[in-house]
């Protein structure tokens, strides 16, 4: 079965790069722009792991990150953001901007446990 990722990114050339990452890795991905419609669909909590940029209007990553926490215990979640590292808040695995393919694998596969 393919995994599903959430990608939740206000830029749209990170989203369109980010997803194009994914689909060509084999994953079904569901695309929002903002944490509020991320949140909408009950379907994209649905997924398999969720890439959460931290800077995003309305709904900040962070509180992003908390609510998914509490709505799907144990979902891995990625973190994405030009913020330093330190900064991000506790999740599976993390992909600093600017990203490569090769960064957005190594990420998924640490968020899933798997061997990139």
């Amino acid at each position: 079965m393919t995994a599903r990722v959430l990608v939740v990114d206000d830029e749209p050339d990170e989203l369109a790069l980010i997803e194009r990452h994914l689909r060509r890795l084999g994953y079904d991905v569901l695309a929002t722009k903002s944490a509020e419609e991320a949140l909408a669909d009950e379907d994209n909590l649905g997924v398999d792991v969720a890439i959460v940029d931290l800077r995003l209007p309305g709904m900040g990553g962070w509180e992003l990150v908390d609510v998914l926490h509490a709505r799907r215990p144990g979902l891995p979640v990625i973190v994405t953001s030009v913020l330093d590292q330190d900064d991000y808040p506790q999740v599976e695995a993390w992909l600093p901007k600017p990203f490569t393919g090769e960064g957005v694998q190594a990420a998924v596969a640490r968020a899933l446990g798997e061997s990139p």
